[in-house]
C-alpha cells in the first residue's frame, strides 16, 4: 500500500516548466550549455548559419552564399544536459573560397546544417536536410537551405528559411551584404 502511494505521488509531480515557456533562445553564434529539467514535448526552432558572398574583383563577378537548413517542429526531448550550438555565418570573400556556414544543433538529437562552402561558380548552395534522431511529433519546417545567385555587379544570398536567420551573404552595387547566423529556440509544450 505504501509503495502504491509513492507511485501516485511520483506520477503527480509538477513540471518545472509551464506550457509554452521559452527555456532557450539565442541568435548569436556560439556554444551554450542547457539543462533540460523534464522529459516532454518541446517545440524547437533550429536554423543553420548562412555562407558569405564571393566576388572576383577583376571583373566584378559575384556569387551569393547559400542559406542554412532549418527545422521547426515539436519533438520529444529527455531530461538531460545539452550542448547547444548556434551556427555562424561565414565571411564574405574577395578572390577566394567562402567557408561553409556553421551548423546549429541541440545536442546530438537535431542538427541543422550550415550553407555549403563555395567559390564563384556556381553560387553557394544551401545547407543539407536537417538530421533528427528523436521522435517528431509534428513539424512545420524541415528543409534544405536556399542557394544564392551569381551575376555581374550584384548577387543575392540564399533567402532565410525563418525570420531572416541563417541567410546567405550577397553583393549590391559593389558593396557586400552580410549574411546572418543561425537560430535556436526551445519551447516547453507539455508531457
Amino acid at each position: 500500500m505504501l509503495f502504491a502511494k509513492k507511485i501516485i505521488q511520483f506520477a503527480g509531480e509538477k513540471s518545472p516548466y509551464t506550457p509554452d515557456q521559452v527555456i532557450f533562445e539565442q541568435s548569436t553564434a556560439g556554444t551554450y550549455s542547457l539543462d533540460i529539467l523534464a522529459d516532454g514535448q518541446y517545440e524547437v526552432y533550429c536554423i543553420g548559419g548562412g555562407a558569405g558572398c564571393c566576388v572576383f574583383t577583376m571583373n566584378s563577378y559575384a556569387a551569393g552564399g547559400g542559406s542554412g537548413a532549418g527545422f521547426i517542429g515539436i519533438i520529444h526531448i529527455e531530461k538531460n544536459n545539452y550542448i547547444i550550438t548556434v551556427g555562424n555565418c561565414s565571411a564574405n570573400v574577395e578572390n577566394g573560397t567562402v567557408l561553409a556556414g556553421g551548423n546549429s544543433s541541440i545536442g546530438s538529437i537535431i542538427i541543422s546544417y550550415g550553407a555549403k562552402s563555395h567559390q564563384l561558380s556556381p553560387a553557394g548552395a544551401g545547407g543539407d536536410l536537417p538530421y533528427i534522431s528523436t521522435n517528431i511529433i509534428s513539424q512545420s519546417l524541415n528543409s534544405i537551405g536556399n542557394s544564392g545567385t551569381a551575376n555581374y555587379v550584384s548577387a543575392n544570398g540564399g533567402a532565410s528559411l525563418y525570420n531572416n536567420y541563417g541567410k546567405g551573404g550577397g553583393l549590391s552595387n559593389y558593396s557586400f551584404i552580410n549574411g546572418t547566423a543561425g537560430y535556436v529556440k526551445i519551447v516547453y509544450k507539455g508531457k
